[in-house]
């Protein structure tokens, strides 16, 4: 079952991990780690994504800063994203500018808008799923 799901994790549609959370019992205990991607530049993500554990499947918060600084601010664009090694890195990189874009908007950020560098960052760890206790 695991290998299915691995396949279908953001791979035509994005997978928010609230979707999953209600059918399955997953454990997200763990340490997150970070992923910086310059100026939301897709080989990045690509990159990061063919980096993951062929089995496994991930919860990505993806944040924006400015400046890459652990103290300094950054906004949360979207609820927490699955992604596995198969998920779509097009899809994942359309779906978090769709995202960003509608932030610049509600917030008025204009110096996101007039193509100032800024960061994309992944805040993930790995997840583990208990297909014992189906909802």
């Amino acid at each position: 079952m695991l290998s299915q799901l691995l396949h279908l994790i953001s791979t035509k549609e994005i997978t928010l991990l609230k979707e999953l959370d209600k059918l399955i019992h997953i454990n997200k205990q763990g340490k997150f780690n970070y992923k910086n991607i310059p100026s939301f530049q897709l080989i990045h993500i690509l990159n990061f994504i063919n980096r993951l554990d062929d089995h496994s499947i991930y919860t990505i918060i993806p944040m924006v800063s400015m400046f890459d600084k652990d103290d300094d601010p950054y906004i949360v664009i979207s609820k927490q994203l699955l992604v596995s090694k198969y998920s779509s890195s097009q899809l994942i990189h359309d779906y978090l500018y769709d995202r960003l874009e509608l932030a610049i908007q509600d917030f008025g950020i204009t110096n996101l808008d007039q193509g100032n560098h800024f960061y994309l960052v992944f805040k993930y760890k790995k997840i583990t799923l208990d297909f014992s206790r189906l909802a």
